[in-house]
């Protein structure tokens, strides 16, 4: 009886971690981490909190409304998850362009950046962009129903880490200072660009327009 309760434990946290561990890599806190302190470097506190609130929840929301629903939207639209990643790269480019122009987070769009970044660009398509949103998608159309649960599951225990790393952020704000954060925003700006440009060229691969050789 130990014995089998052992392999059912292996059993479980193997299929656990094969789900958890792509959509970790594909989410990214770590990254995601980087841009938000280049983002976020010149707010207040208060409103760094807000933000950090709206990228976790909204972030969640939106992979929770794709993993349940995700599937029948796309096939009810017909849209590819090609176009989701050209329509993703293409936001983050034009964040990425303002980043390395103006060394602070994108003001350039009007509206109360302060309020919304949590929302756009932070939640999606940052956290829940269109990589995100596809493998959830072909993580919950697998026939296994615990892989569904554990899908679930992996996506809330990942925005609850995505909150801490983004509640810490204030203490390194500190100790790297505002002169800092504004070169290194710059430096972070063209990274967004290129994983804007990486995300269209892996769509224009899917579509046939572009091949690897």
């Amino acid at each position: 009886m130990p014995h089998l309760c052992n392999n059912v434990s292996l059993g479980f946290i193997y299929a656990f971690l094969a789900v958890f561990m792509p959509l970790f890599v594909v989410i990214d806190p770590f990254g995601a981490l980087v841009l938000f302190l280049g983002m976020t470097s010149g707010m207040t506190p208060e409103a760094r909190k807000t933000v950090t609130k709206d990228a976790s929840f909204y972030g969640f929301i939106i992979l929770l409304f794709f993993a349940l629903v995700g599937r029948y939207i796309l096939l009810f639209f017909g849209i590819s998850t090609e176009a989701l990643e050209l329509a993703g790269g293409l936001i983050l480019l034009i964040m990425g362009i303002q980043m390395v122009r103006e060394g602070d987070r994108p003001k350039s769009q009007g509206g109360n950046v302060e309020l919304d970044a949590g929302i756009v660009p932070l939640a999606t398509p940052l956290l829940a962009g269109p990589g995100a949103i596809s493998l959830v998608i072909i993580l919950m159309s697998r026939p296994f129903y615990p892989d569904q649960i554990l899908t679930i599951i992996s996506v809330g225990l990942l925005f609850i880490i995505v909150f801490v790393f983004f509640s810490l952020s204030e203490r390194i704000l500190k100790i790297m200072g505002p002169k800092s954060m504004k070169a290194i925003t710059r430096i972070f700006g063209l990274l967004v660009a290129g994983f804007a440009i990486q995300y269209m060229l892996l769509a224009m691969q899917g579509l046939g327009i572009l091949t690897v050789p």
